[in-house]
């Protein structure tokens, strides 16, 4: 065991840290954070946890086990979390893993989970490909059959001809024979697609699995016990972490707001506008409208009802029954025959609801079908309005890694930020040394100095064995799993990451389309990876093709390595910014905790952006208020005033316009101040011009820089539409 252990004790008894934590989207990588969150929680209480997708499944389990051993009902609520990996590496009885059995799908789309499955497992793609025809004529009469016959009759007659001396013919016939068999079963399987198959996926909500399905019992087993349906394997677990039964009530998002801070305190009240113990946040895609939305607060008050067939066709009972007695206030404008209820508010909203609705990656998972009035079509002269169906599906579509979560202008506790990257993907660190920039300064891709980087990329100098652990015990220095995980540390910029679809085999049209979607939805998350008081915050962690993702059936040892880099990740992210910790456990160096250089990234990163706001507000008052004047149109001041010159929307209140009138000048008036002093001395700014390959020494902010902008909240909640006031000076 590694030296960063020899102060365990000191650490146990020290007092805990607070942190917030994001992790990102990736179906069955999520085996990953169990054992991360774990490692963190021995140091640290989770205060704000957000993901996407199965990144949404692991934050709810872990907001879960806080709640569990803040409240007390389940104090080794993290121990338990950190043996779920074990569990589904399992095995049943037909040689799948309790993984496996999670996506278990309806009767009518299960030959198409067995279309697909077999090219996301291990081997090349022309041996999956052929594991998918194998599983296809073995399995399905309508394939079999004909396809077997097409190759009874081109045996027959290669032998025949072979048998009377017409050797080049037989040649001939088996190539036509081989022909008739990819065409025979390209047809068997199209016509499929098209009349069944297809069909039975959209009825199924999109999807192959709605979740729910749960596999047939093995002998000697209950099924739903020991091998529940995902959805009910969320639930179970969520209910388990917080310390509660399956049928009792579901853990909802107020109980988590309204935890007290410890065994036997206070408890809050589950109130969306007052502060939170536990704050729980999840990304989903409302493809319907084309947008994004956040969870708990999709919006607010709800507008958004849902069958309760629909409920029951996704949900348990006991959150079924708990949504139908926990719905809204029903608008009386509603027409529909359908049995219907309001969403609940946000504080009485199940946690696995949320989960669930983040959790529905496209094709494999239904799409969930909530609904909504309808205005356009309200008939004139009606007071009735139709409800229409919204659909919800993966929040990986728009923003699968949501580092923005839990953001401030100046942090009080780190958010650990989990990455997922591809095994070939450099992710090696580059140095800023003290004397090429301020320890503030980061640099640009195009500024690295190549011979400060990593010899080789990191990629390529993994090590395929010994880099999995059978124990619970935490990485030890030096330990190839090391190889896998990559953050840096202080300034140190991890530069962009390459994907490789120009050197795919053959053609390359899919990877060439795949780099085109992963651009068009991942553009955002990764803009935001490379930004200073962001990137330092992150830890990278590599997998494997045939790691992760949509592998459904990997084998308990592919599990096991996945958990045991999850847990290097965790204790390595948890490390870093902890005060009390001693040694480095990656490196075996004295740790160097980065909170502290980290707050003041961060308040020069918010500096230097309020001044350049501060900046474009008096030069854009001044020169819209010329052109307005020019209109013969009022400014700004007199539209304040009253003075409109017509009807304006959200007019200032009567009572409150000295306050307008007065912060405006107050505000135009510092951005004056600064500039003046700017214009007397060019070190008077937070961020002094960068000049091509002249580069300051000293004083530029923090590279890239970032810029403030103002664009629309995805959410409705009332904690982030108005930020509390601060205590008085």
């Amino acid at each position: 065991m590694s030296d960063v252990g020899n102060s365990d004790q000191q650490l146990a008894q020290a007092p805990r840290l607070e942190c917030d934590i994001v992790m990102a989207g990736g179906v069955t990588s999520g085996i990953i954070y169990p054992g991360a969150a774990a490692m963190i929680a021995r140091r640290y209480t989770f205060r704000s946890i957000g993901g996407t997708s199965v990144g949404a499944i692991a934050a709810a389990v872990t907001a879960a086990a806080e709640y569990g051993r803040l409240t007390g009902a389940n104090p080794t609520s993290f121990d338990e979390l950190a043996r779920v990996p074990k569990s589904l590496g399992e095995q049943a009885s037909d040689g799948h893993s309790r993984l496996f059995h999670l996506f278990t799908p309806e009767a009518p789309t299960r030959p198409l989970l067995a279309l697909v499955m077999p090219l996301f497992g291990q081997g090349s793609f022309l041996k999956r490909l052929g594991r998918v025809v194998f599983e296809s004529v073995t399995t399905n009469p309508l394939i079999g059959i004909p396809f077997a016959v097409m190759l009874l009759a081109g045996a027959a007659a290669s032998v025949s001809l072979f048998i009377h001396g017409h050797c080049l013919l037989g040649l001939v016939a088996i190539v036509m024979t081989l022909a008739s068999l990819v065409v025979t079963w390209g047809a068997a399987v199209g016509l499929l697609l098209a009349f069944r198959w297809l069909p039975a996926w959209r009825k199924n909500g999109f999807g192959i699995c709605t979740g729910l399905a749960t596999p047939a019992a093995q002998p000697g087993q209950t099924g739903q016990q020991a091998y529940a349906g995902l959805t009910e394997w969320i639930h179970a677990n969520v209910q388990r972490a917080a310390g509660r039964g399956i049928a009792d009530r579901p853990v909802t998002f107020g109980d988590l707001w309204s935890a007290p801070l410890a065994p036997g305190a206070t408890v809050t009240e589950a109130d969306p506008a007052k502060p939170r113990t536990i704050e729980l946040s999840m990304i989903a895609s409302d493809i319907s409208r084309n947008r994004t939305v956040q969870l708990p607060f999709i919006e607010t008050p709800s507008p958004l009802y849902v069958e309760v067939e629909t409920l029951k066709r996704y949900f348990p009972e006991s959150v079924c029954a708990w949504m139908v007695a926990q719905e809204g206030p029903r608008d009386s404008r509603i027409d529909t025959d359908r049995i219907v209820v309001r969403l609940p508010p946000p504080q009485d909203l199940p946690v696995v609801f949320g989960a669930r609705l983040s959790l529905s990656f496209p094709v494999l998972l239904s799409a969930i079908p909530l609904m909504t009035l309808d205005f356009a079509k309200a008939r004139k002269g009606r007071s009735k309005i139709p409800l229409r169906h919204v659909w919800f599906s993966d929040g990986g579509l728009t923003s699968n890694f949501p580092i923005h979560f839990f953001d401030s202008p100046i942090p009080t506790r780190p958010t650990f930020c989990f990455n997922l990257v591809d095994y070939d993907a450099a992710v090696e660190n580059v140095d800023v040394p003290d004397d090429e920039a301020d320890a503030d300064e980061g640099t640009s891709n195009s500024d690295i100095d190549a011979s400060k980087a990593i010899a080789e990329p990191r990629a390529d100098k993994r090590r395929a064995a010994d880099a999995t652990s059978t124990t619970d015990q935490e990485p030890p220095t030096g330990h190839a799993v090391w190889d896998y995980v990559s953050m840096p540390k202080g300034n140190k910029v991890v530069p962009a990451l390459f994907t490789a679809f120009d050197r795919a085999p053959g053609a390359g049209i899919g990877s060439f389309f795949s780099a085109l979607l992963n651009t068009a939805r991942f553009w955002s998350d990764n803009q935001l990876l490379m930004a200073p008081g962001v990137r330092d915050r992150v830890v990278n962690i590599a997998l494997r093709e045939n790691e992760g993702g949509l592998n459904l059936d990997m084998p308990a040892s592919v599990i096991s390595d996945l958990d045991f880099r999850g847990r290097a990740a965790g204790l390595l992210i948890s490390a870093r910014f902890d005060p009390e910790r001693e040694t480095d456990p990656e490196t075996g160096s004295p740790n160097e905790e980065m909170f502290t250089n980290h707050r003041w990234v961060r308040y020069r990163n918010f500096m230097a952006s309020f001044e350049d706001l501060s900046r474009r507000f008096a030069r854009s008052r001044r020169s819209s208020d010329d052109a307005a004047q020019a209109r013969g149109k009022p400014s700004i001041t007199r539209i304040i005033d009253g003075d409109d010159g017509g009807k304006i929307g959200y007019p200032a209140p009567r009572e409150a316009r000295p306050y307008y009138v007065s912060v405006t000048k107050d505000l135009e008036t510092l951005a004056l101040s600064m500039a003046e002093q700017t214009r007397r001395n060019a070190n008077a700014t937070f961020d002094l011009p960068r000049h091509g390959s002249e580069r300051t020494k000293g004083g530029s902010a923090p590279w890239p820089t970032m810029r403030s902008r103002l664009r629309p909240s995805i959410d409705n909640d009332p904690r982030s539409g108005a930020a509390d006031l601060p205590d008085p000076l």
